[in-house]
């Protein structure tokens, strides 16, 4: 958090819902691990797109530089969930994170917040904003989508807080619907890294216009005008009435 602030960043999020690594069944299968670990699977890949290969040999060793100090990386290869467990403090609890909040001073958010009691909880520590997230549904398996709680969590604690939103959001209409619902901004994940990976800097720009014409198009669509305009009443919920 020193570094943070001594480089001038201005918000701090702390991710709450890993305070364990989540049983990956895909990450097992597959054999993902940090760093890349080249086997069957992956030369098969390179031999299809030979320009991943000329990135991945011409990019020397792969490094973590923020956790070099934090994690041993000399072991060669490690599973995700050793890595996980390696940085992860399963003791961490709300007093702790009241110091943490302390501490930084300034706009503090907690990411992984999946419950109205949790978001009154962080608004009564100090914090300044919440992301509802099941981390992609990658830790508790299960567990509701960030959908299924965004109008909760908003309805708690929304007008002590920003609610922000993550998980699953793979298009404008997906980004509509949790304006809408009260949120002041969505993230995304696979649907940066994907043409990330694929195409670069060109790719993540491609990605995101698809995504703002989508979001003008439907807005237009729907008659509004403006993001003021996306309201609950949009919406209209399978099995029950609106509202």
């Amino acid at each position: 958090m020193a570094r943070a602030k001594q480089a001038g960043v201005e918000a701090m999020m702390l991710t709450v819902d890993s305070i364990t690594g989540g049983n990956r069944e895909r990450d097992k299968r597959t054999g993902f691990a940090i760093p890349f670990r080249l086997n069957v699977a992956g030369v098969s890949q390179f031999a299809i797109k030979l320009a991943w290969a000329l990135n991945y040999f011409r990019g020397g060793p792969f490094r973590l530089p923020q956790l070099e100090n934090h994690v041993d990386m000399g072991r060669g290869a490690m599973s995700i969930s050793h890595y996980f467990t390696e940085m992860l403090d399963p003791s961490l609890d709300w007093d702790d994170v009241a110091a943490m909040v302390r501490e930084w001073d300034g706009q503090f958010c907690l990411k992984g917040v999946m419950s109205g009691a949790d978001a009154k909880r962080a608004a009564e520590i100090g914090c300044t904003g919440v992301v509802v997230s099941n981390h992609g549904g990658r830790q508790l398996d299960g567990s509701r989508s960030a959908f299924d709680q965004l109008a909760e969590v908003v309805d708690v604690a929304g007008d002590r807080l920003d609610v922000l939103m993550d998980g699953g959001v793979q298009r404008g209409t997906h980004v509509l619907k949790a304006l809408s619902l009260g949120a002041k901004a969505v993230g995304v994940g696979r649907y940066y890294l994907f043409p990330l990976a694929a195409a670069g800097q060109a790719g993540v720009e491609r990605a995101l216009e698809l995504m703002r014409h989508e979001l003008v198009r439907d807005m237009t669509l729907m008659g509004c005008t403006s993001i003021a305009q996306l309201r609950p009443e949009n919406l209209r919920f399978r099995g029950r009435a609106p509202g």
